[in-house]
């Protein structure tokens, strides 16, 4: 009899990002669960997420939800917000959008995917516990109790030095490591080929790499426990590839051996639907930005005027090369201001009057791209309606995206890197974040220790990286200026004169525990004042 599937965090990672592309946007009705048959449903538009959790199954799949007795109907406004797992846990998060009039609503569903404790588990947005799957006890997983997760194994989210453990150290140690990849990161199959021969540290440390951050592509592995979804081929020690999938649910099927996902709508193929609801998500989500800066554009540009009189009122307190400048408001109360050490006090009250200046420009600037934007949305929303109710061909579908390549496309591909390149005057390689999901994937997942990361200072924006492996010096001075600069640009503080933009090494920053993405706290900040510069961003892209 089947063991059912193995998950481990590279798994639960992996497909937790598959379902947040399938799923994120659709409206949520009905959560239905069946204690004795250890089977959740999440009913959603074009279908829903089915998770059989039996101990000898295991499979999380997309399609008609089955009838369950137990049945917690949905807000009708509730739509999935996302779907995510934290680092190197076997959880699954499911958020929800919408309205909170209802008295209790389920605002979030937790999977456990862990070992033997198989779990979905509803929670209200004080994360009290409103259904469950499996009640038990001593976890006082049970309905009105607080949810607590269970306490995740600490390990180093780094693959050096990989070379001098053994199988058991490396997957107590090393992130993403399982009984499943283990070996395969160890080299048994070179080892097995090669008799007397053992695989380089170097080889080691790239096949982690290569498991973490490289291509996905998914397959559905034969193990001693039976078939299992995986998103990367793996061979060895008594695993191998039998087939190769276009995706990780589908892999999920295949070792479920389910028939393939029927299409949701007519003719219009299912991935194509995803890519127009991933565009107009995107649309929609820039739209809102705009529009919260417009908002906040005039009270900040009244907030730096206020701080440039106030400093120009006090020069002969503030000596010359002071990066803070600590003088006594119109009130009486102490006020800091933020200067640039390289100019005097005069020059800092002219910087802020000019971020003052921009930040007003931003509010006749900002408001046409805003109404192109929500035009656009509305155009394409109109075609996924069509398309949902079967009145829209394929190719009236695939004529309301962008061309691919073009630059209005904004990487529509599913596989599309968490960050964009690009390339300083001194040859380094950039990178910068794509969205508060994409920072976290980019900083985490797409670094290295000793690379240099930056953000714009005590502002939203994007994480950016500049890759630097030297451990003992720091990078040239005009390469870390220009990845600055593409800090700042991609900053809620891109119209101002100049950016204060602090950077440290990728290993000085951690994440909080329940922290939202995009959300990290550094450690050893310098900082560096640069300023927005286009024709430095247009310079440095990558083709």
């Amino acid at each position: 009899m089947s063991k059912g599937i193995l998950y481990d965090s590279l798994l639960v990672r992996d497909l937790a990002r598959e379902l947040d592309r399938r799923l994120a946007g659709r409206r949520a009705r009905v959560l239905r669960l069946d204690a004795d048959r250890r089977v959740a449903s999440l009913e959603a538009d074009d279908g829903g997420l089915v998770l059989d959790l039996h101990p000898t199954r295991g499979w999380i799949t997309l399609g008609a939800p089955p009838p369950a007795p137990a049945l917690h109907r949905l807000h009708r406004t509730s739509t999935i917000r996302s779907v995510s797992a934290p680092e190197d846990e076997r959880l699954l998060r499911i958020d929800f959008g919408g309205s909170t009039s209802q008295e209790r609503p389920i605002r979030s569903i937790v999977v456990e995917l862990m070992t033997n404790q198989w779990n979905v588990i509803g929670l209200d947005g004080e994360g009290r516990i409103v259904a469950i799957l499996w009640p038990r006890r001593p976890r006082d997983l049970r309905v009105g109790s607080t949810y607590v997760a269970p306490a995740p194994a600490p390990r180093l989210d780094a693959g050096v030095g990989l070379g001098a453990w053994g199988l058991g150290e490396l997957i107590r140690r090393v992130a993403y490591t399982s009984p499943l990849n283990a070996g395969w990161i160890l080299g048994d199959a070179e080892a097995a080929s090669s008799p007397g021969s053992s695989p380089s540290a170097d080889a080691i440390e790239k096949r982690w790499r290569r498991l973490v951050d490289g291509a996905r592509e998914p397959v559905v592995l034969e193990t001693k426990r039976g078939l299992q979804p995986y998103p990367v081929p793996i061979e060895g020690a008594g695993v191998v590839v039998v087939e190769r999938t276009a995706s990780l649910l589908e892999a999920m099927r295949v070792a479920a051996g389910l028939e393939a996902e029927a299409p949701a709508t007519g003719a219009v193929p299912p991935e194509l639907l995803e890519r127009v609801r991933s565009r107009l998500h995107r649309l929609e989500t820039r739209a809102q930005a705009l529009e919260r800066e417009i908002e906040e554009a005039g009270p900040e540009a009244d907030r730096l005027r206020g701080l440039g009189d106030l400093l120009l009122a006090r020069l002969h307190t503030v000596p010359r090369g002071a990066d803070v400048a600590r003088v006594e408001g119109w009130d009486g109360q102490p006020v800091e201001i933020e200067l640039d050490p390289a100019l005097d006090a005069a020059a800092n009250a002219n910087r802020l009057y000019e971020a003052a200046k921009k930040r007003s420009r931003a509010r006749s600037v900002l408001p046409p791209r805003v109404r192109e934007l929500r035009q656009r949305a509305g155009e394409l929303r109109d075609v996924l309606e069509r398309a949902e109710s079967g009145e829209a061909t394929e190719e009236e579908v695939a004529a309301a995206l962008p061309a691919p390549g073009s630059p209005d496309a904004g990487g529509d591909d599913e596989d599309r890197l968490p960050y964009r390149r690009y390339r300083t005057s001194g040859g380094l390689e950039v990178r910068v974040g794509r969205g508060a999901k994409g920072n976290d994937d980019l900083t985490f997942h797409h670094s290295s220790p000793n690379d240099v990361w930056l953000h714009a200072r005590d502002v939203g924006g994007a994480h950016v990286i500049l890759r630097w492996n030297d451990g003992d010096a720091n990078p040239p001075a005009r390469d870390l200026a220009e990845a600055a600069v593409l800090a700042a640009l991609n900053s809620k503080a891109r119209t101002s004169g100049t950016v204060p933009v602090d950077w440290t090494r990728r290993k000085y920053v951690r994440k909080p525990r329940k922290a939202p993405p995009g959300l990290v706290t550094p450690d050893r900040v310098k900082t560096v004042f640069v300023e927005p510069d286009e024709a430095v961003e247009r310079r440095m892209r990558v083709n």
